[in-house]
């Protein structure tokens, strides 16, 4: 059920973002960092769909996906050890912010906390978030993969936020592309709302309370 249909209107105090596939598309610099660390190994490149499909969950589970398909299992190592490199050479080559999202948070910023809680390493997640204008919408409430010991779909990075903001987890909304967003807003006892048009199927979000099918939709699901 997409964004035509609103099932759910959230009464809610914090607005929780996923990164890749829901506020920035970044899958061709990340495809393109992938392919190239590919050539250097001597791989035969993936393609882009292939690719997003492995996005979500980390840089490691991305590239331990990658080498799998690839038929090298076992050189997991190595290949990030190159990837890193190439993907900081490519984070803002292509990656933008996707439609609606800046005119979309400056509304909610005046009228909502927002914290952005990503897989993403912060080696990366800072210059892109700085790069690519977010941090005003932001500040410091951005919680990379490595910022805590637990990453989603584990609670506790909504659970911090929750705490930060003095927010029951409850009156939390979580906002991503994928399972592991939906799930970690369900084990953190938050609301939560699935994008369609991300990186990740759409049967991900199947327990999701809400899909939106543009950024913007967001708005009209909001009690404000």
């Amino acid at each position: 059920m997409g964004s035509g249909h609103i099932k759910n209107r959230f009464e809610v105090d914090v607005l929780v973002f996923d990164l890749d596939g829901t506020l920035i598309d970044s899958k061709k610099d990340i495809a393109d960092s992938l392919n190239a660390t590919f050539h250097v190994v001597g791989y035969d490149p993936l393609p882009m769909p292939v690719i997003s499909s492995f996005v979500g969950n980390g840089i490691r589970p991305l590239i331990d996906r990658a080498v799998k398909a690839a038929g090298h299992p076992d050189r997991g190592e190595e290949v990030l050890a190159v990837f890193r490199g190439e993907y900081m050479a490519r984070l803002l080559n292509n990656t933008t912010l996707f439609n609606g999202v800046e005119e979309t948070l400056e509304t909610l910023a005046d009228r909502y906390d927002m914290a952005i809680i990503t897989n993403k390493p912060a080696m990366y997640t800072g210059p892109v978030v700085d790069g690519i204008g977010l941090r005003r919408f932001f500040g410091d409430m951005v919680y990379s993969g490595d910022t805590l010991p637990q990453k989603k779909p584990d609670p506790a990075p909504l659970l911090e936020v929750a705490r930060r903001f003095s927010a029951e987890p409850s009156r939390l909304l979580m906002v991503g592309d994928s399972a592991t967003d939906i799930n970690a807003g369900l084990n953190a006892g938050a609301r939560t709302v699935g994008v369609t048009y991300g990186f990740r199927d759409v049967s991900e979000l199947a327990d999701a309370e809400q899909l939106i099918d543009n950024f913007p939709d967001l708005l009209p699901l909001l009690s404000t």
